[in-house]
């Protein structure tokens, strides 16, 4: 009698096989169905993952409401998903600078620029730099900003700050001039140049750059926390130089129409003399 030979169980593997595929993808298809789409909300308990341009549009809107800790939790759940996307690391490198974490900053951005060497990048890193008191690696970042477009004005500004840091206060005031030459209302360039004519002892310089500083914009964002505005510096400059030449003295005021009197007086006297 020829053995029993056993079901071939092949077909019911396949439907096992079938059905933890299934599983599977009903399990995961909610994040990838939402690399298709735009939608925030989680779809049955299950984040959705959207493209890396909303989440850059995300962060770009609250840096303009100058939301910081809105920018790094927006590009934190970007990056999970897209860890080398260079918009979103310098996006949150900025937001960092802004809110005193210079080196995380600079670590930041350093990751996107060799996938992505736009002027900005190193703008970007250049004043996180500044901001830790690294000035030549400042003004290597504005060096190359500048090779890659001499026409971007940021670069210029950011290497006549880090120039004015280091104590060359001369190409300081040549660099701020081409940033002004680019842009001639712009009112950071002018807050930098007052700095630099106040550390040449030109006060009056100083003050009136300050004050046009203040005319266009009194209210701009400064590089980093901890930086005094235009209008503080102002007030310090004219403490500093007794704002010279800008108060007119009541006795020097005066002077000419005294002499006007005496001359009058004396020459009242000399025809009285005569007569």
């Amino acid at each position: 009698m020829s053995p029993v030979r056993p079901k071939d169980h092949g077909f019911s593997r396949y439907l096992h096989a079938l059905l933890i595929i299934l599983v599977l993808t009903i399990s995961l298809g909610t994040p990838v169905t939402g690399l298709l789409n735009n939608s925030t909300e989680n779809v049955n308990g299950f984040p959705v993952i959207q493209n890396a341009t909303v989440y850059e549009s995300q962060g770009k809107a609250l840096m303009a409401e100058k939301n910081w800790s809105g920018v790094i939790n927006s590009t934190n759940e970007g990056l999970r998903y897209y860890p080398y996307e260079p918009e979103l690391l310098c996006l949150q490198g900025y937001a960092l600078r802004k809110t005193g974490h210079y080196q995380e900053a600079v670590d930041l951005i350093s990751q996107a620029i060799p996938n992505d060497t736009r002027p900005v990048r190193y703008a970007n890193r250049g004043y996180g730099y500044l901001a830790m008191g690294k000035t030549q690696d400042a003004i290597h970042d504005a060096d190359a900003a500048i090779a890659l477009d001499p026409s971007y004005a940021t670069a210029y500004a950011l290497k006549a700050s880090a120039l004015r840091m280091s104590g060359d206060i001369s190409a300081a005031g040549e660099t701020i001039e081409k940033a002004l030459g680019l842009e001639p209302d712009n009112a950071y360039y002018l807050h930098v140049k007052g700095g630099i004519l106040a550390d040449k002892g030109d006060c009056n310089g100083a003050i009136e750059a300050y004050r046009h500083s203040i005319a266009i914009n009194a209210n701009y964002d400064l590089p980093w926390p901890g930086l005094s505005n235009a209008s503080v510096d102002l007030d310090k400059e004219n403490t500093r130089c007794a704002a010279p030449g800008l108060q007119t003295s009541p006795t020097r005021a005066a002077s000419p129409v005294i002499i006007v009197i005496i001359a009058g007086i004396i020459v009242t006297g000399l025809v009285s003399r005569r007569q």
